[in-house]
């Protein structure tokens, strides 16, 4: 039981663990985006921000909605900002 939990929480600190992703963590927290607003802050492609998405997701950092054809995302999971902002005071 206590190994699932430690397992769980390194991968959660994985998620969190890529440049591109802490930056999206960033943008969603101020407010809600489409990709398509990510891909112009970020000066990447679809298929990249998708990639990492989708690991937030699958983590429960961020949630999506769907409209249309177009998919917003918002931050789920505050304290993953809360630990990124403690982290970033120290550099």
């Amino acid at each position: 039981m206590l190994e699932k939990s430690y397992k769980k929480m390194a991968e959660y600190f994985k998620a969190l663990s890529h440049p591109t992703r802490i930056r999206i963590i960033e943008l969603v927290a101020e407010k809600e985006r489409c990709v398509c607003e990510m891909m112009e802050i970020l000066n990447l492609d679809q298929s990249h921000i998708s990639r990492h998405l989708t690991i937030l997701r699958n983590m429960e950092i961020v949630e999506d909605r769907r409209e249309g054809n177009r998919v917003f995302y918002n931050l789920k999971d505050r304290e993953s900002l809360d630990l990124i902002q403690v982290v970033k005071k120290k550099f």
